[in-house]
């Protein structure tokens, strides 16, 4: 009976399949009369168990009141239910995997219950890589300074500064704690509203920076009135060729005090004994910066050659998602992205490189047969333990969905494709001279 049954979905379900554009497909979709009228069977059944017509109870009308009353509703729900079912059949019928949800177009129930419709989608591209071994690639790579030391040792000592009340007015470089308004020309507080407990550097070496400038000479006291002349080539817009008005409630000046170069602040900084060791701490440090950086910029530059190498088409679906994605993560980080429209326009060409490179891995997975064991899974939560500080039972909590398993695999893949580009093209380092 069950084959039977298949036979008789083949003769009711016709399908034309065709490309319609790079990474599209249109597929022409009949669906004959007996499979319409047994999806109208059910669709009358569930209305007429949640009818409320007067004069009956709930689930009780007649049918032929039912098909009636709700005559147009029951022929949406019917030609939805059947587009529904039918795209899903075709598309495995014809052994292709839709990217997107189909655009149906021309969708039509005609009196003999015969269902006709169009469907748009995008699918993956076909990619045949001629070539991904054997291009040439350089490393790039520099020594530390002892300039670039002592910035690092530098900023330490100003993150590690200390606040001291003073006296007087403020000079440049000192901070003020402070509460500010903006008012009208009548003093009272405008639409720019105020601040409380901001901690301003007064005379900041942005030249941009007027408010702070603005700060030199205050001392401790209330109501200290700064007029800021703002040019009309201002960044913001809302401030340009504006007289700003504030006034500035100064709570106290302290001066920045930079910690001495002893062993207390060895100690602070880097948790090392002298200064001659936390030197080399933080060149050890920068030289693992450079080396990642070099090491990234050339597994940058070997899927940009396969790419230029092997070009393929990819669905721009997959584009946009990237794109938006990276708006999502700005915005997250609470970052202005400005002109939406004009944003997504400038990040498309590094968003279709990321969609290519993502292509350019699985299908070199593929070909070298490249997979993730569990051995190499379970080290790798090992390692997320031991950077972690937790134990490998805690972190495998983390692994225990197969969404969140597949990831990791996915990670684990990655690495060992980037590892094969890197053995088995090559790669030269020279000194950096840039």
């Amino acid at each position: 009976m069950a084959d039977k049954a298949d036979v008789m979905a083949d003769t009711e379900l016709k399908v034309d399949l065709t490309e319609s554009g790079p990474c599209e497909k249109t597929v022409n979709v009949t669906v004959g009369p007996d499979a319409v009228k047994s999806a109208r069977e059910k669709v009358i059944l569930q209305f007429r168990k949640e009818a409320r017509i007067k004069g009956f109870r709930r689930g009780k009308a007649p049918r032929r009141l039912v098909e009636q009353t709700y005559a147009e509703s029951i022929r949406e729900e019917l030609l939805q239910n059947v587009i529904q079912d039918s795209f899903q059949k075709a598309v495995e019928k014809e052994k292709v995997v839709p990217l997107t949800r189909p655009l149906v177009e021309q969708a039509d129930l005609a009196e003999d219950f015969r269902v006709t419709f169009k469907a748009r989608f995008e699918v993956s591209p076909r990619i045949e890589l001629k070539r991904y071994r054997k291009f040439r690639i350089e490393k790039k790579v520099r020594k530390v300074t002892d300039v670039e030391v002592d910035k690092i040792i530098a900023d330490l000592r100003e993150q590690n500064a200390h606040f001291i009340p003073k006296t007087g007015s403020a000079a440049r470089g000192d901070y003020l704690l402070l509460d500010f308004r903006v008012v009208d020309d009548e003093g009272h507080t405008g639409a720019d509203g105020s601040r409380n407990n901001q901690l301003v550097m007064a005379g900041h070496d942005d030249e941009l920076a007027l408010f702070s400038h603005a700060l030199v000479g205050l001392a401790e006291g209330l109501g200290q009135k700064i007029e800021i002349d703002f040019p009309a080539d201002y960044p913001d817009e809302t401030l340009k060729s504006r007289r700003v008005t504030y006034i500035v409630d100064v709570k106290s000046v302290r001066e920045k005090k930079l910690p001495e170069l002893d062993d207390h602040f060895t100690k602070q900084a880097g948790g090392v004994e002298s200064l001659d060791e936390l030197k080399k701490l933080v060149r050890k440090r920068l030289e693992h910066e450079i080396e990642h950086r070099a090491e990234h910029t050339v597994e940058e530059e070997l899927f940009r050659q396969i790419i230029e190498a092997n070009q393929f088409d990819i669905p721009r679906s997959l584009v946009d998602l990237a794109i938006a994605r990276q708006i999502e993560n700005l915005r997250h980080q609470r970052r202005n992205v400005g002109d939406v429209g004009k944003f997504a326009e400038v990040m498309r060409p590094l968003a279709e490189f990321m969609v290519k490179r993502e292509y350019v891995i699985g299908e070199i997975a593929r070909a070298e047969k490249i997979e993730a064991t569990d051995q190499e899974a379970h080290a790798r939560i090992e390692t997320y333990a031991a950077q972690l500080g937790q134990t490998v039972e805690e972190v495998r909590k983390d692994f225990r969905s197969r969404e969140a398993m597949d990831n990791l695999r996915n990670l684990i893949v990655v690495d060992k494709v980037v590892d094969f580009l890197k053995q088995n093209n090559d790669i030269t380092q020279v000194e950096d001279k840039s």
